[in-house]
């Protein structure tokens, strides 16, 4: 079990450090509801990692992960309301057609 949780923070930093890179290189756009939600679990796993084994040297990690997933949280929903409706719409249906396997 222990491993497995050490195997969730690892991922977690794997995903926020890929968002990072992705926004640097232009891979994604940073107003994208995907860049905060990637970024939110992210935090959440690196949160669950940190907690396996908990003393009091966690306590710098657990505060930044969670004012890290607060602040994804809010990106996320303040991203999605400003995407418009009909471009969700959109971008569900082109992505649901591009992983069709026909």
């Amino acid at each position: 079990m222990e491993a497995l949780l050490s195997f969730a923070g690892i991922v977690g930093a794997v995903c926020c450090v890929a968002m990072y890179a992705a926004v640097s290189f232009g891979k994604i756009n940073a107003e994208k509801p995907l860049f905060f939600l990637v970024n939110g679990v992210g935090a959440g796993l690196i949160l669950i990692g940190a907690a396996q084994e908990f003393d009091i040297g966690d306590l710098g990690t657990i505060a930044q992960e969670l004012i890290w997933a607060a602040i994804s949280l809010y990106g996320a929903a303040r991203a999605y309301a400003k995407t418009p409706a009909w471009q969700r719409a959109t971008e569900r249906w082109t992505n649901a057609v591009a992983s069709s396997p026909l």
